[in-house]
């Protein structure tokens, strides 16, 4: 994805449904959220997540994050759907690929497998 400043296409409902993680209908949609126990930092001009409490296989680490996960990261703050990250996903980056759906439910099922995100 490269970052658009034009760019602010939102999907319609129909649209988004065909790109949410397996399993979701619109009437039954998931919503995930960061884990708090990650905390976003900048580090020498990087973004990386720090692990604090229940942190699990993480616990002793630091991750870091290009500029599109940390993106991500800052937008699942608070409760989202994977709809309404690929809106406003939209909105800051062009998809000239067609990839960003994908991508975006490639990022969320990662981070839920590694326990980053948590589903609400």
């Amino acid at each position: 994805m490269e970052r658009d400043e034009k760019s602010s296409v939102t999907l319609s409902s129909s649209e988004t449904q065909e790109h949410l993680p397996e399993g979701t209908k619109e009437e039954n949609v998931r919503v995930f959220r960061a884990n708090p126990n990650f905390l976003l930092r900048e580090v020498a001009g990087e973004s990386v997540l720090v692990p604090v409490g229940e942190a699990g296989v993480f616990e002793n680490s630091v991750i870091s994050l290009n500029e599109t996960c940390s993106f991500l990261w800052k937008l699942f703050q608070e409760p989202r759907s994977a709809e309404d990250v690929i809106a406003e996903a939209r909105k800051e980056y062009s998809d000239p690929d067609g990839e960003m759906e994908q991508g975006i439910k490639d990022f969320i099922r990662e981070y839920l497998q590694y326990g980053l995100l948590k589903e609400e």
